[in-house]
């Protein structure tokens, strides 16, 4: 630990969530409640009326022991129980109680879509940590851990090594010994594998350190709403100007990204974003199909849908950045705002000038230079108003007209007139979420994207596809290469080469 000192753990002990749930009377039945509702279950996020209809039913079962939950309610001045009688109305009461800044054990908000979800705290989720951690276990996985150990180690010394020839003896060895075990399985016929107790113990290293990662996402949540709300001390401040605010803004931000923290989590989200041949999945599918061959049972789904954990928990970050620099478009929008005034402010000076300049020379008063600007004559102004009204010459046709029967018609224009069709853009924006969903968030192409959902309305769908990226930051289009899609036309196959499109 980097700090040791007594007031630091009273600072730790009285203002952290995690110590203040284990300090409470009711800590078993909210721990209780909590765990089984996101840990157990691997949700990071679930809306609100979801979890209150949760809290509900859990209530029920355990009516016994509700009291405890009441009494310490009713204990603190912010809850206000006592009017409340109903489970249902209790279970919302709690939720509010347990969101509040004096307990923050979970986190409420509205999501993109306006819907009040919930998740927990950074310190809820280190406190579950620290559980799983201290529960007692019938097998410590000591062979694993000491591989892991060796295996990081081993690569630490190969990457830190500048000799050139120290690394090319090293990858010698390598290759000798890769080559020795070529050699032994063609003379066998047979190749090694791990145990069944080898085999479950690095699973559950795996799915531990996994758990644990998921759970520091939300430690990294928590540094960007700091930023967040240091800009909102320094908006309160009198004194403060937008520039010094958008100055300590963008310098807090750079530091945050430059940090050794900022800059592993870049590299975290350019794999998991970027991972096109879904790297994760196939090798978890591939591992478990062989153990489930071996007759080695494995029942924790938790690895089965890693990556979209991992996306999940590493999207809450961006989407945590995307909020600062919005708050950041807001403080420079403001400043434009301050700016149009002063503009408007001073062309009404001017024209307030003007008018008492003008009234002078009306007058034949002298007026000195000094004052405003002088020319020789007025200016030849031209106004809509002052212009006369001018009709067009019109000619008169006595001529005797046709009939519609008459007039040829295009079945060509005919069928433009009658097939109108309307571009639904949210219909092609929901495509591009569920087939994001289907790949797990893997970044994609349009050509990906129209082999899943094809072009159904010719040439004018693909420009709106063009038209949604200009306004969506998770969409780019890459003007230096192309890609050719297809599509049918009256039964004909059409071919057009457009920029890449590439779906972030």
């Amino acid at each position: 630990m980097n700090n040791t000192s007594a007031e630091y753990f009273a600072s730790l002990i009285a203002n952290d969530s995690g110590m203040k749930l284990l300090r409470s009377r009711s800590a078993h039945l909210i721990i209780s409640f909590l765990y089984n509702t996101f840990r157990e279950n691997h949700i990071q996020i679930i809306s609100s009326d979801e979890l209150e209809s949760n809290l509900l039913t859990f209530l029920q079962a355990h009516k016994s022991e509700e009291h405890i939950l009441e009494d310490e309610a009713k204990a603190d001045p912010i809850a206000q129980m006592e009017m409340f009688t109903d489970l249902q109305s209790k279970s919302k009461a709690y939720v509010s109680f347990w969101c509040s800044e004096e307990k923050s054990y979970i986190i409420r908000y509205r999501s993109l879509d306006g819907t009040p979800v919930v998740e927990l705290s950074a310190s809820i989720e280190r406190l579950f940590t620290w559980l799983e951690n201290s529960e007692p276990t019938q097998f410590v996985g000591t062979e694993s851990r000491f591989q892991n150990i060796l295996l990081q180690l081993r690569d630490l010394k190969k990457n830190t090594t500048e000799d050139p020839k120290a690394r090319i003896e090293e990858l010698k060895q390598e290759q000798k010994k890769i080559a020795e075990e070529i050699r032994e399985i063609e003379k066998t016929q047979t190749a090694k594998i791990y145990s069944p107790v080898q085999i479950k113990e690095r699973l559950e290293v795996i799915s531990k350190s996994s758990r644990e990662l998921i759970g520091d996402f939300r430690q990294i949540e928590d540094n960007f709403s700091s930023i967040l709300k240091d800009i909102y001390k320094e908006q309160s401040k009198v004194e403060s100007t937008r520039g010094s605010i958008l100055g300590y803004t963008l310098d807090t931000n750079s530091k945050l990204k430059s940090s050794a923290q900022g800059q592993s989590f870049s590299s975290f989200w350019d794999f998991i974003s970027q991972d096109r041949d879904d790297e994760i999945n196939s090798l978890i599918n591939q591992i478990l199909n062989s153990i489930y061959s071996q007759d080695v049972v494995w029942n924790d789904t938790f690895l089965s849908n890693l990556k979209k954990y991992l996306y999940q928990a590493g999207r809450k970050v961006v989407e945590q950045n995307h909020i600062l620099t919005d708050r950041i478009n807001r403080v420079l929008s403001r400043s434009e705002v301050s700016e149009r005034h002063q503009i408007t402010s001073l062309t009404a000076d001017v024209k307030k000038e003007m008018i008492t300049y003008l009234e002078k020379v009306d007058k034949g008063e002298v007026v000195e230079e000094k004052e405003f600007m002088f020319i020789e004559v007025k200016p030849n102004l031209y106004f809509p108003q002052a212009r006369y009204p001018v009709c067009f010459y019109q000619t008169k046709d006595f001529s005797i007209s046709k009939s519609f029967e008459q007039n040829e018609i295009s079945i060509d224009l005919l069928k433009s007139l009658v097939n109108q069709f309307y571009i639904d853009d949210s219909l092609l924006k929901k495509h591009a979420l569920e087939f994001r969903n289907e790949v797990h968030g893997s970044q994609f192409t349009l050509v990906d994207l129209i082999k899943r959902y094809p072009i159904e309305k010719g040439l004018s769908e693909i420009v709106a596809w063009y038209n949604i990226a200009e306004h969506d930051d998770r969409m780019k289009v890459d003007s230096n290469e192309n890609d050719e899609i297809e599509f049918l036309r009256e039964g004909k196959i059409i071919k057009v080469k457009v920029p890449r499109m590439i779906f972030l």
